[in-house]
Formats: C-alpha cells, sequence, structure tokens
C-alpha cells in the first residue's frame, strides 16, 4: 500500500508550506494524480487521514484531480489517450498499443505524476 507513504509526503509538503506562512490550519490540499501512478484515490483519503491526525491538516480536505495518460508511439510518432485496465490495476503491469497505428513500441509521456496544486490555509 504505497498510498500511505504517498499521503505522508503529501502532509509533509502542506505542514512545511504552512510553516513557512505562519498558519494555524490546512483546510484544503488540491491534488492533481496522473492515472498511470496506480494510487487509489479511496485509499489515499483514508491514508491522508490518518497521517494528518493530530497535526494542524487534521480534518484537512483533500481533493483529487486524475489525468489522463499518454503516450508517444515510437514508430509513427502520434499521442495516445490511454487508461489503466481493471487487470493492470492488480498486477501494476500493462503495454500501451498505439490508437492510429497499433504499434506497442510506444512510451508514456504523462500520467505518472503526482502533484500539489494548492494548499488553503488559515493564518
Amino acid at each position: 500500500m504505497h498510498e500511505f507513504s504517498f499521503a505522508y509526503n503529501i502532509f509533509k509538503v502542506a505542514e512545511a508550506t504552512a510553516i513557512k506562512y505562519k498558519a494555524k490550519k490546512i483546510t484544503e490540499v488540491l491534488l492533481e494524480i496522473g492515472e498511470l501512478t496506480l494510487i487509489v484515490p479511496e485509499l489515499l483519503q483514508r491514508s491522508f487521514e490518518m497521517a494528518t491526525k493530530g497535526s494542524i491538516a487534521e480534518g484537512a480536505k483533500l481533493t483529487i484531480k486524475m489525468t489522463p495518460g499518454k503516450i508517444k508511439c515510437r514508430e509513427c510518432n502520434k499521442d495516445t489517450v490511454v487508461s489503466i485496465t481493471k487487470e493492470a490495476q492488480l498486477t501494476g503491469l500493462q503495454l500501451f498499443q498505439c490508437s492510429h497505428c497499433g504499434s506497442n513500441n510506444t512510451e508514456i509521456t504523462e500520467g505518472k505524476k503526482a502533484n500539489v496544486k494548492n494548499i488553503k490555509i488559515q493564518e
């Protein structure tokens, strides 16, 4: 369950920001997560609640925006939007096929990152 360590890291980023601005409370963290990270939003929500217990972020809303994955074909040089299959969610393994030419010779260009986009605080 990598969601807990991920949630803890999000909390530490938010906490450092809050300390920098001398905030009393963190009220919301807006997070953008690529679909190809294999992060399960529901588990991340619960993990964030556990990670922030007893801190200035306890009770903060974690807003998660999922962004699609994209691949670039090495054969035809075109981009394709891709999604994780149910099987890949369980195994973490999936080959992506170009929707234009059908090649499996592709590379992931988007969807593997996660970013804290905004932190709302009370001063």
